[in-house]
């Protein structure tokens, strides 16, 4: 005799909204997985992964948009294919969801997955209710914060610490820069990928063991991971815009003065092989502040919107054909972040009923609109905040 759970949740919104969070690789990325690829019709497939490695996959069996939803599911290292259906039932301003996962087998190898299954998909619809009513993704809370910029070494024998944030759990723990790190968590760590990946596991608080090589000798400590601080962002976009313009205007005006007396060719100078020059520095503030508002445009059309990094020496070149000279430059930011700041005063109420939408655009906004104390100087790094 199979098992079913069922679990269901109230969340205010309409139905058209969370099917598409149930069906979109886009949406599911914002509750439920690290990656989702979808073909979301009756007979398509669909795949999602997490950082921990573990995947499922399953077809879908019913779609009926806005109300029914039902697929197959078989996840890595499960002893079987189960069942799963999502009806949406529209209620006054809001939406009852519910989930029923059924077919699970009995005996020892179906022994503790019903169980472990209404866990997560207790934890994963909670997720669902806080990104839609509110556009906050719980999972961020969890997230852990460390200080480190790294690089892989060239026999991928660790990982290289380039750079220690002052200040943060890594400095507290008494890692040091030319630091090689080679184990986190108890995991081997050979490149910056696999630190990437057993980091992401990691919760904030954790006390988590390190094993290094500093100068040829090895050591241990451990790093107490620090929390993210969720920022209170005003909902309103006018607000917002109060909010961001003296941020913009004590960078530049911060920005100016620390360029001030330097020749073009000073600013032209790289420090050493593989950094940057001021002028590269400045038109990849750029380069970054035009990324943010693809960015930003891809989220409000609820297409798979993926961060622009700006650290092609092209997309400085780019910079530099309008704007040759360190002032121009930052002429040229100042505009950028006026037509930033345009862009988010043109949101309409339509884009604000969208709060997992609005409200990543208006963190990112106000966050990053402002010039970050350091900033890599080499692409091929990778920095954990």
């Amino acid at each position: 005799m199979s098992t079913t759970i069922k679990i269901t949740r109230t969340i205010a919104a309409p139905p058209e909204i969370i099917f598409e969070m149930l069906t979109t690789a886009g949406g599911l990325r914002e509750w439920f997985c690290r990656e989702a690829h979808t073909d979301a019709r009756k007979g398509g497939r669909f795949r999602v992964g997490w950082w921990s490695g573990y995947e499922a996959r399953g077809t879908y069996t019913a779609f009926a948009p806005p109300r029914r939803l039902a697929f197959t599911w078989m996840g890595h290292g499960e002893p079987g294919e189960t069942t799963i259906a999502a009806t949406l039932k529209p209620m006054a301003e809001a939406t009852k969801v519910t989930l029923v996962h059924s077919g699970f087998g009995t005996g020892k190898k179906w022994a503790g997955q019903a169980e472990g299954a209404a866990r997560e998909w207790n934890r994963v619809l909670d997720n669902l209710k806080s990104v839609v009513e509110t556009g906050v993704d719980p999972r961020a809370a969890r997230q852990p914060r460390i200080g480190l910029e790294f690089d892989t070494m060239k026999d991928n024998s660790g990982v290289l610490l380039t750079r220690v944030v002052p200040e943060t759990p890594a400095e507290m723990a008494g890692l040091q820069k030319d630091d090689v790190l080679t184990s986190f968590n108890g995991q081997r760590i050979r490149t910056e990928e696999e630190l990437m990946g057993v980091f992401r596991m990691c919760h904030a608080g954790q006390r988590v063991p390190v094993a290094f090589l500093r100068e040829g000798k090895r050591r241990r400590t451990t790093v107490k991971l620090g929390a993210r601080p969720v920022p209170d962002i005003p909902n309103d976009p006018a607000t917002l815009i109060e909010h961001v313009l003296p941020i913009h205007a004590r960078a530049i005006a911060g920005l100016r003065e620390c360029v001030r007396g330097l020749s073009e060719e000073q600013a032209e100078r790289t420090p050493a092989p593989g950094e940057w020059s001021i002028k590269q520095v400045l038109g990849h503030l750029c380069a970054s502040e035009r990324g943010f508002q693809v960015w930003v445009s891809d989220i409000i059309l609820g297409r798979e919107a993926g961060w622009i990094e700006a650290r092609l020496p092209e997309q400085m070149a780019a910079v530099f054909v309008t704007a040759p000279t360190v002032s121009a430059i930052l002429d040229h930011l100042e505009r950028d972040f006026a037509e930033s700041r345009g862009l988010v005063a043109a949101l309409t109420p339509e884009h604000l009923a969208y709060k997992l939408r609005y409200r990543p655009s208006r963190k990112c906004f106000s966050i990053t609109s402002s010039i970050p104390r350091s900033i890599p100087s080499n692409s091929s790094r990778r920095y954990m905040s």
